[in-house]
């Protein structure tokens, strides 16, 4: 119309960069917006400069139309305590350390890959330790939804877990691990991150860029690599420390008051 500005959000670029891992009405429905909207607004926002990038790449966006804002976080996040994290594990009955996973099983998740990185862990270190996984089975290969629910010696299939009990599950995690194969921002690992848990996610896409030096960064197609991700976090208390510590500094970026000041001068250049 006349008179008025058209802006967007650009989330990721997964739909041209892995095909492979969405549905063939996720590809169209995306690129249906991407035609409609993204190539056609007056500014767009994106949710990290590794999608920012990717946006001026593959749909020739020029680069003074897009700006990077990061996405916030929950003050639940921030908040959570270990009394929470408590009532948490005493309610989901999660007795012993454990390896945290949270997110849509899915392709792009990469889960089997954290399946045989912890299978590759030393017996002395996997005996004390379960891997848990939180989050509704979304279009995962059966193969990999198959592996979830057998039964495997130390693996826990918590299902969908309530938003309210999301910080104090976070929360008592032991390690916080998000190989992903692409991510055009990483929620859970910035969560993770606010919640103080040590974290092991891919060296690909935006997560070297969201997490910094609060995470060990791993090759996500190798589950050997992984494998030694997680065996030194696991077995060292000052490693540990030291990750959640930056995790925590680092996360203030992603406080949702920075995110709408951010916004605000965005939008007001269109008014």
């Amino acid at each position: 119309l006349p008179g008025m500005a058209l802006t967007a959000t650009v989330h990721d670029m997964t739909c041209w960069l892995t095909p492979e891992f969405h549905t063939a009405a996720n590809i169209k429905a995306d690129k249906r917006f991407a035609e409609r909207i993204l190539t056609r607004a007056d500014g767009l926002i994106s949710v990290s400069e590794n999608t920012r990038q990717d946006a001026i790449r593959l749909l020739n966006i020029k680069p003074e139309k897009i700006v990077t804002i990061h996405s916030g976080v929950p003050p639940s996040f921030f908040d959570v305590t270990a009394a929470d994290a408590g009532r948490v594990r005493a309610r989901l009955n999660l007795d012993k350390p454990f390896i945290l996973h949270v997110g849509t099983v899915e392709p792009r998740k990469n889960l089997d890959a954290l399946l045989d990185a912890y299978l590759l862990l030393p017996e002395s270190v996997r005996a004390d330790v379960e891997l848990v996984f939180a989050g509704p089975m979304g279009w995962a290969a059966s193969t990999t939804s198959k592996r979830i629910l057998s039964g495997l010696p130390g693996v826990r299939y918590l299902g969908y877990v309530p938003e309210k009990d999301l910080p104090g599950l976070t929360k008592a995690a032991t390690v916080f691990a998000y190989p992903s194969l692409y991510e055009g921002f990483g929620f859970p690992v910035a969560q993770a991150m606010a919640a103080g848990v040590p974290l092991l996610t891919s060296n690909n896409s935006c997560l070297p860029e969201i997490s910094g030096d609060s995470a060990v960064h791993v090759d996500p197609r190798s589950p050997a690599a992984i494998r030694d991700g997680l065996d030194k976090l696991l077995t060292s208390e000052s490693l540990r420390a030291e990750k959640s510590a930056i995790g925590i500094a680092k996360a203030q970026e992603y406080r949702w008051d920075r995110c709408a000041e951010s916004s605000w001068r965005f939008f007001e250049q269109f008014a």
